[in-house]
């Protein structure tokens, strides 16, 4: 087959072509760090890409779920040492008060502290986080206590909250970190043992005096068991979302190695082919300007 120049022309500069992308694709890794532009480039690592930007997202999610639920649970754990504490300076005052030396005058003294200790209570089961009710349960928007009365009639009012926020911290995990007020103020019998030692200290009221008193302090030391029983459970839903955290951290780093050894290009390794290939370019080049000299001519003179 007879070479011609047309031919010897043609072949040159598809080389130069050739080694021209392959210069400017080694340029545009090391420019932007990237193993590949597009998802053409390199379609088995594209879709593993995808994949890890998708978990980093619900990565994400969790993390800031995990974050929200570990500030209700520690605005709890607060609450309930606050409720505990309060429930032992009421015990306190009816100790002070079931003896044969109390008055009436010492009794209504007592009281008036006992109805500001159960307003504080009250004041607690309304507590807000970010704008919701901590133990509004379902109805998160209203106010799950209010009070009434005073002395002998001393009361709450409650919306009886119920069910618990879950959410998600893990694939097909979910915790519910915190209790509603049903469960903190009413069923421990909280609200219902200050309720019984005010009006056991008010002359107007059937249970006035020692007996109802001494009746009252048992109700109370059973409301502050049932809170230590709530802070256990609290201090293990704490305990989990921080070993949660720990481990969302862990997958978090784990998953952003694994997207950027698939996608981003090693640096000195890039810079390397680069100079290979711009090496390559310039010998083309180079092979093309000799050769397009050369004519029969050259030969015949």
């Amino acid at each position: 087959m007879r070479i011609t120049n047309n031919m010897m022309a043609s072949s040159q500069i598809t080389s130069i072509q050739s080694n021209m992308d392959a210069m400017m694709k080694a340029q545009t890794q090391v420019s932007t760090g990237l193993r590949f532009q597009n998802a053409s480039d390199d379609p088995s690592a594209a879709t593993q890409v995808m994949g890890t930007k998708s978990s980093l997202r619900a990565l994400a999610q969790y993390q800031s779920n995990v974050s929200a639920a570990t500030n209700r649970a520690n605005t709890e754990d607060s609450v309930l040492q606050q409720i505990s504490t309060l429930l032992d300076r009421v015990k306190q005052l009816g100790v002070s008060q079931a003896t044969d030396t109390a008055t009436a005058q010492t009794r209504a003294t007592a009281n008036a502290e006992i109805q500001q200790i159960f307003g504080q209570l009250v004041t607690l089961g309304n507590t807000k986080v970010n704008g919701e009710y901590l133990f509004g349960g379902d109805q998160s928007t209203t106010a799950p206590f209010g009070t009434s009365g005073a002395g002998a009639t001393l009361d709450y009012s409650t919306t009886n909250p119920q069910g618990q926020r879950a959410v998600a911290i893990g694939d097909g995990q979910t915790i519910a970190a915190t209790h509603n007020g049903t469960q903190v103020f009413v069923s421990s019998g909280v609200l219902d043992a200050v309720k019984q030692m005010a009006r056991a200290m008010d002359p107007n009221s059937a249970t006035y005096g020692q007996a109802g008193i001494t009746a009252a302090m048992n109700s109370i030391d059973g409301a502050d068991g049932n809170v230590q029983t709530l802070v256990g459970q609290v201090g293990a839903n704490e305990t989990q979302l921080t070993s949660t955290t720990q481990n969302l951290t862990a997958l978090e780093s784990n998953v952003t190695t694994l997207q950027s050894n698939l996608q981003e290009v090693d640096l000195e390794q890039a810079m390397t082919e680069l100079t290979s290939r711009q090496t390559a370019y310039q010998a083309a080049m180079l092979a093309m300007s000799k050769v397009s000299d050369l004519t029969l001519t050259n030969y015949l003179t």
